[in-house]
C-alpha cells in the first residue's frame, strides 16, 4: 500500500472503459507485461539499434518488473479486455535535489499497447490512470521521453498535452 503525507493510500479499483479493464498489474501478469516490454524495445530497436535489447534480457526483465511493483514510489497499469492484455503503462516518482523548489516529479517511463489496438483509446486510458495515480501522490508534473524518430509517439504524447521541455543531446564515442 503507498503512503502520502504519512497516510496510507488504498489501491484504487479497477477502471473500466471502452479501451479495456485499466488496473494495477500483479504478479501474475509479469509474464505478459514482458513480452508488450520486448515488443516495445524492438519497435523502438528498429528505428535505432540504441534501443536494442541484449539476447539474455528476458531475466532481467523480470527482475525490473518485479521491482516496480515492490515500490511504492512506481506502479504499472495494464488494459485488459477478455483476459487479453492490451497494453501497459509504468510510471514513477522521482525526487530532485532538496536545493530546488520542486523535490518531486513523476515520469512515465514507459507505454505500449498492442498493433492492433492502437488508435482506440487503450494508451489515453492508461496514461490518464497513470496521470490520476500521480496526482493522488501530490506529485504535480510528469515527464516522458519520446525518441525523435517515433513520429506516432511524439504526435500521442503531444494529443496528451505533453510539451517541450529539454533536448536531450548524445555523442556517439
Amino acid at each position: 500500500m503507498a503512503v502520502h503525507r504519512g497516510r496510507a493510500l488504498p489501491e484504487p479499483a479497477p477502471t473500466v472503459t471502452d479501451a479495456g479493464r485499466i488496473r494495477g498489474a500483479n504478479p501474475g501478469d509479469l509474464d505478459r507485461v514482458a513480452a508488450l516490454w520486448i515488443a516495445l524495445s524492438e519497435h523502438h530497436a528498429s528505428g535505432d539499434p540504441l534501443f536494442a535489447l541484449r539476447a539474455d534480457a528476458g531475466a532481467e526483465i523480470d527482475c525490473l518488473l518485479a521491482s516496480i511493483l515492490r515500490d511504492p514510489e512506481a506502479a504499472i497499469f495494464v488494459c485488459e479486455r477478455a483476459a487479453v492484455l492490451l497494453g501497459f503503462c509504468t510510471v514513477r516518482i522521482d525526487r530532485a535535489p532538496p536545493i530546488q523548489l520542486e523535490v518531486r516529479r513523476a515520469e512515465i517511463t514507459d507505454l505500449m499497447v498492442c498493433a492492433n489496438e492502437r488508435r482506440r483509446g487503450v494508451g489515453r486510458a492508461l496514461v490518464e490512470r497513470a496521470l490520476a495515480w500521480v496526482e493522488e501522490r501530490g506529485v504535480e508534473r510528469c515527464e516522458v521521453r519520446v525518441a525523435n524518430l517515433n513520429v506516432e509517439g511524439q504526435h500521442f504524447w503531444r494529443s496528451m498535452g505533453f510539451g517541450d521541455l529539454m533536448d536531450v543531446l548524445q555523442r556517439r564515442l
